[in-house]
């Protein structure tokens, strides 16, 4: 029987992989006859490279819950995961379907690689923390690799990701690969500098294209299950609980102190907060910010979000305009609200205007009649409803500015007045 060596040229290399598997099921290849290996180039980690594999087109249509798996199986540690996976696709293509047996296996390695991705992006630092974040893990090249995109959403500000066999960069545009550190204890400075001048491949390589993205997709259960706001907000990464998620930069996530008393609930991302990846930083962040240090508050110590997570908005040119969420992206948003408030469990929720408030009361609110006082909410924590920041940036008049901002203080301090 003639042999074949399968050469790819890093373990993250699932482009080559499945354009060879592909090439050798189209001339009908078994996998006994494939001997699968690592090789570098002397290229692998050149700023732009080209390269040439074989283009054979799929000869098989596998299920699209089975190619979830197959990402999930080529980022896992399992040392004959190539071959593996081949027999699998061996199999599809002789019987029509993946066998029960690597079903029941690969479901198996998923939900441990799932677990593992969730650690990793749990270490990652929110974004109000804007300086470069140096971030150290001990997982296979091939899954951290796998992460490159929801990492870089996750967390939008610079950061780098050191381990025993790759160096990851993100810039907070662009991302760049490189081999191990040399010197991982230096001093943080230094660290970074050594980064970036390890980290020399960019997207212009074609050695590091379709690396096999693993996504952890979230379901409503999950959600209820979550320990940890790090947790949850790692997961929130790849939330596709309604359709704007396919248009957004990311999920904006909540922010802040863990350990809050006082949760503020607005309506939902815009324009500034979708590219930084956090939430009330426009304009009416700007000044929500502003009234909350005149009502005696501090940011830092809060915890700051929206009932909605992804920016709804209408392309107009170069501009995108803000479009208000409706019932359904708050029906589809309110798991991850609701496990926010159970984690934190304050003792007072502030509801921004009308979509903060019918989402959290589960009911249409009008601002007007239910702002400024004091009420119990299910779990008998108090909240209060009012307006918006952005409401008071949309009046045209610089005195109903003037007395709806000063009403606006004094809501905030209400609020804040109610935890003592």
């Amino acid at each position: 029987m003639q042999s074949f060596n399968a050469k790819l040229c890093s373990p993250s290399d699932f482009l080559g992989w499945r354009s060879l598997s592909r090439d050798f099921l189209s001339r009908q290849v078994e996998a006994s006859a494939v001997h699968w290996s690592i090789q570098e180039t002397e290229t692998l980690y050149a700023p732009q490279s080209e390269r040439i594999l074989p283009n054979a087109s799929s000869p098989l249509k596998i299920p699209r819950f089975f190619g979830r798996l197959i990402s999930s199986v080529f980022a896992s540690a399992i040392p004959d995961r190539f071959d593996r996976l081949y027999r699998s696709l061996e199999h599809i293509q002789k019987y029509g379907e993946p066998s029960a047996t690597d079903l029941k296996d690969f479901e198996q390695i998923a939900a441990e690689v799932r677990a593992q991705i969730l650690r990793l992006r749990s270490t990652f630092p929110e974004n109000r923390i804007a300086d470069w974040q140096i971030i150290r893990t001990d997982c296979p090249p091939q899954l951290t690799d796998s992460q490159i995109g929801p990492l870089s959403r996750l967390r939008t500000a610079p950061w780098i990701l050191l381990s025993d066999h790759r160096t990851l960069c993100w810039n907070g545009q662009d991302y760049r690969i490189g081999p191990a550190m040399t010197d991982a204890d230096a001093p943080h400075a230094d660290l970074v500098h050594q980064a970036l001048q390890t980290a020399t491949a960019t997207r212009a390589n074609a050695y590091w294209h379709e690396l096999g993205t693993v996504h952890v997709t979230p379901t409503e259960e999950n959600t209820r299950e979550v320990q940890s706001l790090p947790h949850l907000r790692s997961l929130a990464v790849d939330c596709s609980f309604c359709d704007l998620c396919h248009h957004a930069t990311c999920t904006v996530f909540g922010e802040g102190s863990e350990t809050a008393s006082i949760l503020f609930v607005g309506e939902q991302p815009g324009d500034q907060e979708d590219l930084q990846g956090r939430p009330f930083v426009g304009p009416a962040g700007k000044l929500f910010d502003r009234a909350l240090r005149e009502a005696g508050g501090d940011r830092h110590e809060a915890w700051i979000s929206n009932a909605v997570k992804h920016f709804k908005f209408v392309q107009k040119g170069n501009r995108r305009i803000h479009q208000k969420p409706g019932t359904t992206e708050m029906h589809a948003c309110a798991p991850w609200i609701s496990a926010e408030r159970r984690l934190l469990r304050p003792r007072v929720t502030v509801m921004l205007g009308v979509t903060g408030a019918s989402a959290l009361l589960g009911r249409p609110v009008t601002v007007s009649r239910e702002r400024s006082r004091l009420f119990k909410l299910d779990d008998d924590s108090i909240g209060l409803v009012t307006v918006h920041p952005s409401y008071l940036l949309r009046l045209p008049d610089e005195n109903a500015k003037t007395r709806e901002y000063i009403k606006f203080v004094a809501d905030l301090r209400m609020a804040i007045s109610a935890l003592a």
